[in-house]
């Protein structure tokens, strides 16, 4: 009798604890592999760096993403902003990206381009990205040139009406800044950052500026920090 109602039981009993089991020790699905699109200059190609192909800081930031994620580096050495709406920008959209970076400031501030004409082709650029991509959006803005060994070759009394520019077309179109002018400060405690041209980053260097926008993306696309 205690037998045959033991035998009754014991299968409900087995199927209770399989199931604890399988809550208990579930694993978390990994994350997907991402497509990244890198739209900037000769910082984006990786100048100054010792492999600019690999430690370039679009490269470094790729490497942090999870496992199987696809760079699409479109840097363009010498590029301006207007010259990327033709040249970056079309390749940028076909590539169906899930995160796009935008550092293209340095080189139209540097050229003196005028600001309302920057201001409506960055418009134009992160207009488009929003309405023609599913991609989380990360814009770089000019950061504190008078920092570099290089610093008196340019005429920096504007810099703070270039960064305002930028940081209202961020919020027009609801993306998110990456705010170097705040955070690459630390380059005159650390004049390794700088390669030996005085005006680009090294190796060390663009490693800061992967984590400066790894961070942004970790948040907006829940990564691990």
């Amino acid at each position: 009798m205690h037998r045959r109602r033991l035998l009754l039981i014991m299968p409900g009993l087995l199927a209770l604890s399989a199931a604890g089991c399988g809550v208990s020790g579930s694993a978390q699905p990994a994350p997907r592999p991402l497509t990244y699109v890198a739209i900037g200059a000769s910082d984006t190609v990786g100048v100054g760096a010792t492999t600019p192909d690999q430690e370039s800081w679009p490269a470094q930031l790729q490497r942090r993403m999870p496992p199987g994620s696809r760079l699409v580096n479109l840097g363009i050495s010498g590029s301006l902003l207007h010259q990327a709406l033709d040249q970056q920008l079309p390749i940028a959209i076909d590539s169906d990206p899930d995160l796009v970076t935008v550092w293209l400031a340095v080189n139209d501030y540097v050229a003196r381009v005028p600001l309302e004409r920057y201001g409506a082709d960055l418009d134009t650029l992160l207009g488009e990205l929003r309405s023609k991509t599913h991609a989380a959006i990360l814009v770089g803005n000019v950061p504190d040139l008078r920092a570099l060994p290089s610093a008196s070759r340019f005429d920096l009394r504007d810099l703070d009406a270039w960064n305002t520019v930028v940081d209202e077309a961020v919020r027009r179109h609801d993306v998110t800044l990456v705010d170097l002018r705040g955070t690459w400060r630390e380059v005159a405690q650390h004049p390794e950052y700088i390669s030996s041209d005085g005006f680009h980053p090294s190796t060390a260097g663009y490693r800061q500026l992967a984590d400066m926008f790894y961070a942004s993306a970790a948040s907006v696309l829940g990564l691990p920090a």
